[in-house]
């Protein structure tokens, strides 16, 4: 039998597991956003402008803020060049 105490630890872990577990769910789904942005951005330019090369890729890669990755797609149609999105990342 289970004293209170053990009782009291094994809930303690159980629940800290299950903190733990939808953390990283959540971090994992806004990660999935952030690459799935990334990836629409450079395919919006490559579908305007043609090839992007790797600098852009690159920077395009580097921006992990959703809201800023959500602007930019919105904007990117409207852009008259690559100069023109690179001043703006």
């Amino acid at each position: 039998m289970m004293t209170l105490t053990e009782k009291w630890k094994m809930e303690g872990l159980k629940q800290g597991y299950e903190e733990g577990l939808q953390q990283g769910l959540q971090e994992g789904l806004l990660k999935g956003k952030i690459l799935d942005a990334q990836e629409l951005l450079i395919e919006t330019l490559e579908e305007k402008f043609g090839k992007v090369d790797k600098e852009l890729e690159n920077k395009v890669k580097s921006i992990e803020d959703l809201t800023i990755l959500r602007t930019l797609i919105k904007k990117a149609m409207k852009y008259e060049s690559l100069d023109e999105i690179l001043k703006n990342i």
